[in-house]
C-alpha cells in the first residue's frame, strides 16, 4: 500500500512539476532575474510561509492524527469533525490575509530589507504582497482535505490541484507576455489568485466519492478542535522550519547581490523535483498510514512502514540527486536560459543547485522520521529539532556568505545580522565568501544536523530504530550513484547541447543506476519492478 500509493501520487506529482517548470521557464524569459522577479518571488513566498504555520506544516500534522482517531468511531463522527475544523481553519486564514494586507509593507521590510534602497521594487513587493494574501486560505483548505483524503486512502487530489494550479499559472504568464514588466508580474500575481480557487474546486468530486462535506461548522468549541490546537501550538513552529529557513536564506540573499534571491528560487525548484515527486509523494502516504497503525496500537505495522519508507527514501533520492548534481549546468540552462536569464545568471543558479542536492537525502529521511513523532500525536519533539536546525542554518550562513551589504541606512535586522556575523566569525575563526552559494551549502548542513537530532530522539523516546533500513539501501544506493554520475560525465563531453546532455545523461545515468542496484541485489529495485509488473497485469 505504502509504495503504490506513493506511486499515484508521484505520477500526478511528476505532471505537476513539468507543468510548474513550464511555468517558471515563462516567467524566467518574462522576467528574468530582475527586481520584477525578486519583488515577486519574495511576495509570492510571504503566503507560503504563513501557509506553514497554520495549513501544511501544523494543522496537517495536528490533524491528521485526530481526524484518524474520529475515523475510528465511525464516519459520520469523522464528517462532523472535519467541517468543523474546516470552520476552524476559514477564521484563523481570513484573519491572517487581513492581517497579511494590512501590514505588508512591515512584513515585506521584515523579510527583503535590502528592497528599502530601491522605492520602486520594494512598493511593488508590497502590492504584489496584498494581491495574493487570499491564497492562504485556498491552500491552507486543500492541506486538510488531502489530509482526510490520504487518511481515507484515496490519494492524488491534491497533486492534481496542483497540477490544475500550474496550468492556470501557465496561461497566466501567457497572457502576461505582451504587457510591460510591472503589469506582467501584477498579471501573474491575480493567477496566483485564480490558481488557488480553482485548487478548491478540483477536490470536489474526491470529497463527494469520499462522503466528506465541504460545508464548513462554526461550532468550533467541541474536543476535538481543541486537540487538533493543542497539537498545533508545538507544531507552528517545528513543521514550519523549512519556511522559516527560506525566510533566513530570503533575507540574507537580498543582502548578498541584484539576482540572489532569483538565482536561489531557480535552484530551490530544481532542487525540490525530487523532494516533491518522491518525498513529499512518500511522506503524504506514510503520515496516515502511521496514524492508523498508531490509534490500533499495531506496533508491527507502525515498524514497517517507517522502515519501507527510509529504504525507499534513500533508492530513489540518491540517485536522484546525484544526477541533478552532475546536470545541474546543463538542467539550469536549457530550463530557464532565455529572454532575461543570461548565461551568467545560468551558472550561479547551478553552483547554487549542487550545494542544495547534498542535502536533500538528510532532508528527505528527516521528514520520514518526523511523521512517526507526529502519528503518535508529539509535534514538541519535531519543535526542538526544528529549533536546532534554525540556529545551524542561521551560523552557517552567516559564516559561508561574505561580508553583509549595509547600503547606505542599514534596518535595525541588517545591523543585527551584521554584528552577529562578525561575533560568529570572531568566536569561530572560520568564514567563507561563497554569497548565495554559502546559504544553500548552510540548509545542507543543517539538513544533516536536523537528520541526526530527530534519529537520537527517535532512539531515545520510540525506541528500536531501523539502523538497516536506514544505511544497507543508502550505502547499495551511493556505490550505483557514484558509477551513474562517472557514466554521466563522460556522456556529457558527447555534445554541448543542454537539451541533448540533460536527454544523453539522464538515459544513460538511470541505466547505470539500475544496472548497478540489479548487480548489488538491490530489494528496494525488486520491490518496484513487482509493483510495475502488477500494474501491468492488471
Amino acid at each position: 500500500m505504502l509504495l503504490r500509493g506513493t506511486a499515484i501520487v508521484s505520477l500526478l506529482t511528476l505532471l505537476s512539476r513539468i507543468l510548474g517548470f513550464c511555468r517558471d521557464l515563462l516567467v524566467a524569459r518574462l522576467l528574468g532575474a530582475s527586481l520584477f522577479a525578486d519583488a515577486f518571488f519574495v511576495a509570492f513566498r510571504i503566503p507560503n510561509l504563513l501557509r506553514s504555520f497554520v495549513a501544511e506544516g501544523a494543522l496537517t500534522s495536528a490533524f491528521t492524527p485526530v481526524f484518524a482517531d474520529s475515523l475510528a468511531h465511525g464516519k459520520n463522527h469523522a464528517r462532523e469533525v472535519l467541517r468543523k475544523i474546516s470552520g476552524f481553519l476559514l477564521l484563523i486564514t481570513v484573519a491572517l490575509t487581513i492581517l497579511l494586507i494590512t501590514f505588508s509593507s512591515e512584513i515585506v521590510t521584515l523579510l527583503a530589507p535590502g528592497f528599502l534602497s530601491d522605492s520602486e521594487q520594494f512598493s511593488l513587493c508590497v502590492r504584489l504582497t496584498q494581491t495574493m494574501a487570499p491564497y492562504i486560505a485556498c491552500v491552507s483548505l486543500i492541506a486538510m482535505l488531502n489530509a482526510a483524503l490520504n487518511t481515507l486512502n484515496i490519494f492524488g487530489t491534491s497533486a492534481w490541484a496542483q497540477v490544475i494550479m500550474n496550468i492556470v499559472l501557465i496561461i497566466g504568464a501567457l497572457v502576461a507576455i505582451p504587457f510591460d514588466p510591472q503589469t506582467a508580474t501584477l498579471i501573474l500575481a491575480g493567477s496566483v489568485i485564480v490558481g488557488g480557487i480553482v485548487q478548491i474546486a478540483a477536490q470536489i468530486p474526491a470529497c463527494s466519492r469520499a462522503g466528506l462535506s465541504l460545508n464548513p461548522s462554526f461550532s468550533i468549541l467541541c474536543s476535538d478542535v481543541g486537540k487538533v490546537v493543542a497539537l498545533m501550538i508545538p507544531a507552528i513552529i517545528g513543521a514550519s522550519v523549512y519556511q522559516i529557513t527560506i525566510f533566513i536564506a530570503t533575507v540574507l540573499a537580498s543582502l548578498v547581490s541584484t539576482g540572489a534571491v532569483s538565482w536561489l528560487f531557480y535552484a530551490d525548484r530544481v532542487a525540490q523535483f525530487p523532494i516533491g515527486i518522491f518525498s513529499i509523494a512518500l511522506a503524504s502516504v506514510l503520515l496516515p498510514a502511521l496514524a492508523n497503525a498508531s490509534a490500533k496500537s499495531d506496533r508491527s505495522a507502525f515498524d514497517k512502514n517507517i522502515a519501507n519508507s527510509l529504504r525507499y527514501t534513500s533508492f530513489f533520492i540518491i540517485p536522484m540527486s546525484a544526477g541533478i548534481w552532475a546536470l545541474a549546468l546543463p538542467i539550469t540552462q536549457m530550463l530557464f536560459e532565455r529572454g532575461e536569464f543570461t548565461a551568467q545568471s545560468s551558472l550561479q543558479t547551478a553552483l547554487a543547485l549542487q550545494a542544495l542536492c547534498l542535502g536533500l537525502w538528510a532532508t528527505s529521511c528527516h521528514s520520514m522520521i518526523v511523521r512517526a513523532f507526529i502519528a503518535r500525536k508529539d509535534t514538541v519533539t519535531p519543535t526542538i529539532v526544528g529549533f536546532a536546525s534554525l540556529l545551524v542554518n542561521l551560523i552557517a550562513s552567516l559564516l559561508l556568505m561574505g561580508s553583509i551589504k549595509l547600503g547606505d541606512t542599514p534596518t535595525g535586522i541588517v545591523s543585527f545580522l551584521s554584528s552577529l556575523q562578525s561575533s560568529l566569525i570572531k568566536a569561530i575563526g572560520v568564514s567563507g565568501s561563497l554569497g548565495h552559494v554559502g546559504l544553500a551549502l548552510a540548509s545542507s548542513i543543517a539538513a544533516f544536523v536536523s537528520l541526526c537530532l530527530v534519529i537520537i530522539f527517535f532512539c531515545a523516546r520510540i525506541k528500536s530504530f531501523p539502523w538497516s533500513a536506514l544505511f544497507i539501501p543508502a550505502l547499495q544506493a551511493g556505490l550505483a550513484s557514484l558509477l551513474m554520475v562517472s557514466t554521466i560525465k563522460a556522456s556529457s563531453s558527447l555534445t554541448q547541447a543542454p537539451s541533448l546532455t540533460c536527454a544523453i545523461g539522464i538515459s544513460t545515468g538511470a541505466i547505470t543506476f539500475g544496472l548497478a542496484s540489479w548487480l548489488l541485489r538491490s530489494r528496494e529495485l525488486r520491490d518496484c519492478l513487482n509493483v510495475l509488473k502488477s500494474k501491468l497485469s492488471r
